[in-house]
């Protein structure tokens, strides 16, 4: 393994310049930035930020940064925290194609609460997002995507997140190559997050500690803590406790000319993004077959699919986000897939939901991507009805739309900022490194 692959991440992190972006690159950063803006207002006033919030504001310190969509303020590593939490917590947060990692709420929250109390233009603050976002996807594939061999039980977003969230922060703050590595290895040091949490609040609080790990570890490096040189490939290092085999290429081949951030892809429905194929496919579907006629809903799904979302009977909102059947039942009788349709009084308990769940059976379909699915629906007189989806919307094949992620930022800012600021904020976003003082846009967000 490299002797100097952390080295080479960070010299890469502070030397990277803005004007060395492609235009493709600074287009899709806008785009995750705008996208995971729109997610912490949406998650703002969840009652589990609410609890977090709760629970820990008593031991916060001077009010200096902005508790997105919650018109408070709050120190900069409880902020990163909270944003961190409310970008998460309804699973509408934008995911790696590959990697199946979430990047930027990780990214952007230590980022804007930083920008706050350390002045830095809009466009120092969008590369250290690309850069953040562009290095947290590339250490996630390295560990699981294939022909790395790594473990499904780590969470992407709680182990590589923390990476994400300090190389961005220390960037804003200037730092060189030998700060920058010891903040590195300050956050891979305290990486964590497994997915039987799937179905609690520590699945979103899980990118809320990345942010605020990161943010941390940019603190501690600027005071003169210290980490491991080769946090990543030193024996006994990152790379050996998180994979079996990782792939070194994928972490930090063709830097500044192969970006992963052009992989990233947006959530059109708020769940676990295996569902999205089948959502689209049930949708499909219900525009012409009643929920009442029909007799046994049968899907080919994904292995990841299957592995991750086949939870007949949710309990309650969190464990909604990853059953396949809940939002089956919900496509077919409702024909929505909203952030409405997981409540637990209204939606996950709602009888019609509920019974609607026996219909539904998952099949493992091992030849099926993570964004395909096959639905069959058989109907009380007898006839079969399919609809087969090769790419689901949000995909890197079927991209969402600048339109459409505007009107899905609408959807999520508008109950809480209204209409007029709303706009404002999204006009903000679209020309980020226009702004003299980045820390507007988190302002404009209160």
């Amino acid at each position: 393994m490299s002797t100097a692959i952390t080295t080479d991440l960070a010299a890469y992190a502070v030397q990277a310049r803005f004007a060395d972006l492609p235009d493709a690159v600074r287009r899709e950063a806008r785009r995750s930035l705008l996208n995971i803006v729109g997610c912490v207002l949406g998650g703002a006033r969840h009652a589990g930020v609410d609890a977090a919030h709760a629970a820990l504001a008593p031991f916060t310190g001077a009010a200096s940064a902005t508790l997105m969509g919650r018109g408070d303020k709050s120190d900069p590593l409880h902020a990163a925290l909270i944003n961190g939490l409310a970008s998460s917590v309804y699973s509408f947060d934008d995911t790696h194609e590959q990697a199946v990692v979430h990047p930027s709420g990780p990214v952007a929250a230590p980022a804007l609460a930083l920008a706050e109390i350390h002045p830095v233009s809009g466009e120092t603050l969008l590369l250290a997002f690309a850069l953040g976002v562009e290095l947290e996807c590339r250490l996630c594939k390295s560990l699981t995507v294939p022909p790395a061999k790594g473990s499904l039980a780590w969470s992407g977003t709680g182990i590589t997140g923390p990476l994400g969230a300090a190389i961005a922060a220390g960037r804003m703050l200037g730092f060189d190559m030998p700060t920058m590595r010891t903040a590195m290895g300050i956050a891979l040091a305290q990486s964590a997050g497994f997915r039987a949490m799937h179905g609690s609040l520590c699945t979103p609080m899980m990118a809320a500690q990345a942010s605020q790990t990161g943010l941390r570890a940019a603190f501690l490096a600027r005071a003169g803590f210290t980490s491991s040189p080769a946090a990543l490939e030193g024996r006994y290092g990152y790379l050996s406790v998180f994979s079996e085999s990782p792939d070194l290429d994928a972490l930090a081949g063709d830097l500044g000319s192969r970006w992963e951030i052009l992989r990233n892809t947006y959530k059109p429905y708020p769940c676990g993004i295996v569902i999205h194929p089948i959502i689209d496919a049930c949708l499909h579907l219900r525009a012409d077959h009643a929920a009442d006629a029909i007799a046994a809903v049968d899907i080919q799904a994904s292995p990841g699919t299957m592995a991750l979302c086949n939870n007949r009977n949710p309990k309650d909102e969190l464990q909604a986000h990853v059953s396949l059947h809940h939002w089956a039942a919900v496509c077919f009788i409702r024909g929505t897939a909203r952030i409405e349709d997981m409540d637990t009084e209204t939606a996950v308990r709602d009888p019609a939901l509920m019974a609607f769940q026996d219909k539904v059976q998952a099949t493992l379909d091992p030849a099926l991507s993570s964004d395909a699915a096959v639905v069959t629906i058989r109907m009380h007189d007898g006839s079969h009805h399919t609809c087969r989806i090769d790419h689901c919307i949000g995909s890197a094949q079927r991209p969402m739309t600048d339109d459409e992620l505007a009107a899905k930022f609408a959807a999520m800012a508008t109950p809480v900022l209204g209409a007029g600021r709303t706009q404002g904020l999204l006009e903000l976003c679209r020309g980020v490194e226009t702004l003299a003082d980045a820390g507007d846009l988190a302002r404009a967000a209160a």
